[in-house]
């Protein structure tokens, strides 16, 4: 049985949080690298996505 992505949650950061647009995109970048890549590996487990000559690629095969 395949494994069932992660489900992820977005929530609102009050303005005040962060002192700018800036500060707050980099604060974001680790938590959504991590997320954006075990999505990648679920969707290889389950065959949707194929690792072909180092790339990639949607599975044809499927």
């Amino acid at each position: 049985m395949a494994r069932k992505s992660p489900s992820i949650e977005i929530q609102e950061i009050p303005g005040d949080h962060f002192a700018s647009l800036d500060a707050a995109q980099r604060a974001a970048l680790d938590p959504l690298a991590a997320h954006m890549a075990q999505t990648i590996r679920d969707l290889l487990a389950r065959g949707v996505l194929a690792q072909v000559n180092g790339k990639i690629i949607p599975n044809t095969d499927r």
